[in-house]
């Protein structure tokens, strides 16, 4: 499909490529876009944007490979991968040889996500942990159905996202297939917090309902990249999901009043005065205290103590 014929309103199976340069009638926004608008600038999303800086370049590293051949084996769907031979490794291991480094290009250029021996074992292994997972929770995710993109107007925006999978059911949710160090819940809530995945889901969920007309749940699949390869599945609750659709809301309304005057302030000018959280300065006023109780019960300051443990034992008999 050419990536210049813009697309209305609906569903679609896109490559991946033509997603990511944006197949809107106008410059759209996608959740990455509006993560970035509100953690950083305008400015920020601006040079993000593949329809507006004309510099921008899709990212491409070897630190995704592993995420992408992931979501391959995991959802049918998207760009496949092959095997780096061993016997063209150099002989600590590395892909340096000229011979690795030609297979990595021609691979790339093919569209394939090039791994060594080891990484597929990886990815078959977690394949393996996921299907029986995902099998005992009742949750099929059909190749078919897997890297959805959504297009749809929402408040005059144009808006995308490319769902993982979206069972053909209206009544199951849509899915988001994440790896991860850790998949357990409390980990996969500090993931949400810090790189703003609440926003995605309501993103994504706004953006289906505006093409579709369906409400759906949103629920995010977490695998761990290490044995033994746990999995988690994640919903947002109710009260965090209002949230995320009014920060998605301001993120909508910042876009349209940028793109209508074609104006995308960065940071404010000026010398900005922070102030550092409780919790920081909590730490030390309990080191304070600690140090403080030690010299009262010893007579001994922390720091003479300290010095004393470190010296050579000579001194240290000398000073005793």
């Amino acid at each position: 499909m050419n990536a210049h014929v813009p697309l209305q309103s609906g569903i679609y199976h896109l490559d991946a490529d033509v997603y990511h340069a944006d197949p809107a009638p106008a410059p759209s926004l996608s959740s990455t876009i509006a993560k970035i608008m509100l953690a950083q600038s305008p400015l920020h999303a601006w040079t993000a944007s593949p329809r507006l800086n004309p510099d921008w370049e899709p990212k491409d590293s070897k630190t995704f490979d592993i995420g992408r051949a992931a979501h391959r084996a995991t959802l049918g769907a998207g760009s496949d991968f092959c095997a780096i031979p061993d016997d063209i490794l150099a002989s600590n291991g590395a892909a340096s040889t000229k011979a690795a480094k030609e297979l990595i290009e021609s691979a790339r250029e093919a569209g394939l996500t090039p791994l060594k021996s080891a990484e597929v074992l990886q990815i078959e292994a977690m394949q393996a942990k996921i299907s029986d997972k995902l099998a005992a929770l009742n949750i099929d995710l059909d190749p078919a159905h897997s890297e959805v993109a959504a297009l749809a107007q929402i408040d005059g925006v144009w808006c995308r996202a490319m769902v993982d999978n979206a069972p053909g059911d209206a009544r199951q949710p849509l899915y988001d297939f994440k790896t991860t160090i850790d998949a357990s819940p409390d980990a996969a809530m500090r993931a949400v917090m810090n790189y703003g995945y609440d926003v995605q889901a309501a993103h994504y969920l706004d953006t289906w309902k505006a093409a579709t007309g369906e409400d759906r749940l949103f629920r995010f699949i977490f695998q761990e990249k290490t044995a033994p390869y746990e999995v988690a599945v994640i919903e947002v609750g109710p009260d965090s999901m209002m949230m995320a659709r009014k920060k998605i809301a301001r993120a909508r309304a910042m876009w349209a009043n940028c793109l209508s005057v074609d104006d995308w302030p960065g940071y404010p000018l000026g010398v900005h005065r922070i102030e550092l959280p409780e919790f920081f300065h909590s730490r030390w006023l309990e080191r304070e205290s600690v140090e403080a109780d030690h010299k009262n019960r010893t007579g001994k300051d922390v720091l003479e103590m300290a010095r004393q443990w470190q010296s050579p034992e000579p001194f240290r008999h000398a000073g005793e």
